[in-house]
């Protein structure tokens, strides 16, 4: 198997380059650098290993549990952890057997008062509830999926943004300090330069509400290479030193769904729930955050304070964000 870069693997294996980095951050794959060759390529032992990840990933297995797998190929290890996450799926089975039943139940009820106006004081009907907590749960095996096309299809189904999923947001317009790198781990150096920023300008003190953006910034020739650019916002009369620079953010309106650090998987569900919607229009207006995807590190004001605050095994909440606009 020939050498294959970071783009030609994405396009393959149908993962972005974001989510190729986060695997490779967490020591899951690596990337080579060939001499006399620009870009980082994968050769087959890692390309190998992205392919088990993926088949892994839409088994729900949890990236900290794959790493365990692969680090320790023996059947033992695998056994245990696909054990744990079957006892985790049949839990939340015959949690969704409970309410299917009682779901039907209810159904079953209406039809026989078909007749009579709907009383929603039905659901509190004393009958109905003690029913509803007798419930047998009826046992169920889970198919076998035979081919990874099925599995797939499973996996997107489960994946599926509901519009509980997703918040309508507004970001206001704000003056912010970008900081921007390219290549070399651009998301590490970026955060650890804004935090330095926050530090040294005493941020907390004089704008204790400010917020904390990034965005894939890449240089303009290819993913391989990648940028990444980090914002934070500041008094519109504060000064910036080089190498951050000052700029105006024009907020608007915005398709948000919080993910944990790391599931950049979920782009993909979000950017799916924009174009299905029957709301909301993408709206990839603002020139300042390329292609106006951001992510937002939620409650940014305790993560600076948090002593030896490591970005990879820190678990935090962030928001992913895609600007819209109402339909006329």
């Amino acid at each position: 198997m020939e050498l294959q870069t970071v783009s030609q693997v994405s396009k393959t294996l149908g993962l972005s380059a974001q989510m190729l980095r986060y695997y490779e951050r967490s020591g899951l794959v690596k990337t080579l650098r060939k001499k006399d060759y620009a870009y980082r390529v994968y050769d087959e032992e890692n390309i190998k290993r992205l392919q088990q990840i993926v088949i892994l990933r839409k088994l729900q297995i949890p990236v900290k549990q794959i790493a365990i797998i692969l680090e320790n190929p023996d059947a033992a290890t695998a056994t245990e952890i696909f054990n744990q996450n079957l006892a985790a799926l049949q839990s939340e089975i015959t949690a969704l057997e409970t309410i299917k039943s009682a779901l039907e139940l209810f159904v079953a009820k209406i039809e026989e008062l078909a007749a009579v106006q709907l009383n929603m004081n039905l659901l509190t009907d004393e009958t109905v509830m003690e029913l509803a907590q007798s419930l047998s749960l009826t046992q169920k095996n889970v198919k076998e999926i035979p081919t990874m096309k099925k599995l797939k299809q499973a996996s997107e189904t489960l994946n599926q943004l509901t519009d509980q999923d997703v918040r309508i947001v507004y970001l206001p317009p704000a003056t912010v300090a970008s900081i921007h790198c390219i290549g070399n781990k651009p998301e590490d150096r970026t955060s650890d330069m804004m935090r330095q920023f926050v530090a040294t300008m005493k941020l907390a003190r004089v704008k204790p509400d400010f917020r904390h953006y990034g965005f894939n910034h890449p240089n303009g020739t290819n993913d391989d290479d990648h940028g990444y650019e980090n914002w934070v916002t500041i008094p519109h009369d504060m000064d910036v030193q080089a190498p951050f620079v000052k700029k105006h953010f024009a907020g608007g309106l915005y398709a948000a769904h919080t993910i944990f650090f790391g599931a950049f998987e979920a782009w993909h569900w979000l950017w799916q729930w924009v174009e299905n919607n029957d709301r909301f229009d993408l709206n990839l207006g603002d020139p300042e955050c390329m292609d106006g995807l951001i992510e937002e590190h939620l409650n940014y004001f305790n993560q600076y304070n948090l002593k030896n605050f490591d970005l990879d095994k820190d678990k935090f909440q962030m928001d992913l964000m895609i600007p819209v606009k109402e339909r006329e």
